[in-house]
């Protein structure tokens, strides 16, 4: 038996064999451990589970840089889904786009809707290792309130008392009962008291905070990088191991900005990310690898819309505006521009919410009509083929029925459709594409424009005060069109107060009714998101509407981007 297995021996019957014989023997014996192989393999995976496991990273692609990583002076997307990570609020959006507990334990509200008692969570603690408390929230809503912080959400606050009565328990008292203020809650990122109270409310901009936050959420900062001119073209985040609740799989995500969808699409398509969220389906068909790729198709409660200036010399005529809404092909745009990935919007609330009512009826494409009304209304084509008309009697000459179309760099074809749609009226529209902060600074805030086109974006408690009410022109700048309806104004502020939602869906009904025969903007559209992320990132389980864009992130504790086995 000793002899069989000694080298010496074996060594001399493979010199017996022929070439050819040793050939045959070697595939033998390849095919022998092949096979072998294969039945362990299949025994161990028969035997054992493919579970998540922790590691690996995410890297996204983002059609913007972000300015200031702080929740309370976020002011686009970046910004938002950089907090959304970092910081934590009292209730959260989950993936259903319902809401839940975040940094509270739970929540009660009083028989009169003006009071909340939320407790919070023991055991929560700052990424720097501080502990989090009842100080930090009403120190956050104190901020917020405070109108030398500048906080865009200061108005969904205003108003409210915040209290601590006792250790872990938040009351906050409203002076009138608002159906959808427990939405801001969770729009509202807890900021640590033991760092900003050092900052002054007015140098909360300036402050080296907003670029290295300190926050509770599932994921902490890490760094950023900027190019030559301080713009921020990457941001670094690694998970939270002091996070309160089960801690994300995924350990780094990295996000990588860009100056425009398109950019940031080549990047994807350069595998560069693993993922990438489209604002429409516009530019879905320059998208590569979609067979491997997830791709989440997500209502929004958006609606775009070209805002008319209603104090505009020329707009401030109703006719005129009217003419506008008829002369658009709202259809061309649908079809065109978001391949029908979305619906069309009839009025100010976007399809779909309550009291957006289905059977309402807005204006139909009737360009011949648009240049009817215009004549009617004394206005007559130059030479040009532009409608012209002496505004004041003691005008010695005509004005041409022309005035800007300010827009953002995604809405640039859009622009350019309708601006195309409007001359074919017999209306000029001369457009400018500008950037989103440029857009906010230069022109929304200094109120110097004649037509905006832009997306307005609502929760899940759809509320069109904050967009449409007179109080909206002066307070937070949010009324585009300048709208005023003294009817109008008493029906936001009356259905705020309803917590019916039959009721209050016939008020917004009649609302919707007021602003459509004051036509004082053309409503186009309400789009779904496209997220797109590529296979190896799994168990993203995105369904029903995404509220806010940021809201993609509601269970990104749960994707994982590595395995194991383990035995059965």
């Amino acid at each position: 038996m000793r002899k069989f297995f000694k080298t010496k021996n074996w060594a001399r019957i493979w010199k017996r064999f022929g070439a050819k014989e040793k050939i045959r023997l070697g595939i033998f014996f390849v095919l022998i451990i092949f096979a072998a192989s294969w039945i362990v393999r299949d025994f161990y995976r028969s035997q054992t589970s493919e579970i998540s496991a922790s590691g690996g990273g995410y890297v996204e692609a983002v059609s913007e840089s972000p300015h200031s990583i702080n929740p309370l002076l976020a002011t686009n997307d970046a910004d938002r889904d950089l907090s959304r990570l970092i910081f934590s609020s009292l209730l959260k959006y989950d993936t259903g786009g319902g809401l839940a507990p975040d940094l509270a334990a739970g929540y009660a509200v009083s028989k009169d809707g003006k009071i909340y008692t939320i407790k919070l969570k023991d055991g929560v603690y700052w990424q720097d290792g501080e502990p989090f408390g009842a100080d930090d929230v009403l120190f956050t809503i104190n901020a917020v309130q405070n109108p030398a912080t500048n906080s865009p959400l200061r108005n969904s606050w205003t108003g409210v008392k915040a209290e601590s009565p006792e250790k872990n328990t938040i009351v906050l008292t409203l002076k009138s009962p608002y159906g959808g203020f427990a939405e801001n809650l969770a729009m509202l990122g807890i900021i640590p008291r033991h760092i900003w109270s050092k900052v002054s409310p007015q140098n909360f901009p300036l402050a080296d905070f907003n670029l290295k936050p300190v926050g509770t959420g599932p994921y902490k900062f890490v760094k950023l990088q900027k190019d030559s001119l301080g713009r921020i073209i990457s941001a670094n985040l690694a998970a939270n191991d002091k996070y309160f609740a089960p801690a994300p799989l995924i350990k780094n995500i990295s996000f990588k900005f860009y100056q425009s969808e398109e950019e940031a699409i080549s990047a994807f398509n350069r595998k560069e990310a693993d993922g990438i969220l489209l604002q429409t389906a516009q530019n879905e068909n320059q998208i590569r690898g979609l067979a491997d790729s997830s791709v989440f198709r997500l209502a929004s409660p958006r609606v775009y819309a070209l805002f008319i200036n209603t104090n505009d010399p020329i707009l401030k005529d109703k006719s005129v505006r009217l003419a506008l809404n008829y002369a658009i092909d709202k259809n061309s745009l649908f079809k065109k521009l978001i391949s029908g990935e979305g619906k069309i919007a009839v009025g100010p609330i976007p399809p779909g919410e309550s009291g957006s009512a289905p059977d309402l009826s807005g204006y139909d494409f009737d360009s011949q009509k648009a240049g009817s009304m215009l004549e009617h209304a004394g206005w007559t084509k130059n030479e040009s083929g532009v409608y012209a008309k002496k505004l004041d009697k003691k005008d010695k000459e005509s004005s041409p029925l022309k005035f800007s179309l300010i827009t953002i760099q995604s809405m640039q074809i859009a622009a350019e459709m309708i601006s195309n749609d409007l001359k074919n009226a017999g209306i000029e529209a001369d457009v400018k594409v500008v950037s989103l902060g440029d857009l906010q600074q230069n022109y929304i805030k200094t109120k110097n424009y004649g037509t905006v086109l832009i997306g307005e974006s609502y929760t899940a408690f759809a509320d069109p005060y904050a967009f449409w009410s007179g109080a909206a022109i002066k307070d937070a700048g949010l009324n585009l069109s300048f709208y005023t309806n003294n009817k109008a104004d008493g029906i936001l502020a009356a259905a705020r107060k309803i917590s019916d939602p039959v009721k209050r869906a016939k008020q917004l009904e009649e609302f919707q009714k007021l602003v459509l025969a004051d036509a004082p903007a053309a409503f186009l559209y309400s789009p779904d998101y496209i997220y797109i992320v590529k296979n190896n990132i799994r168990n993203i389980n995105l369904k029903g509407m995404l509220i806010v864009s940021s809201n993609r992130f509601a269970g990104i504790v749960n994707w994982y981007a590595q395995t194991e086995r383990i035995w059965k």
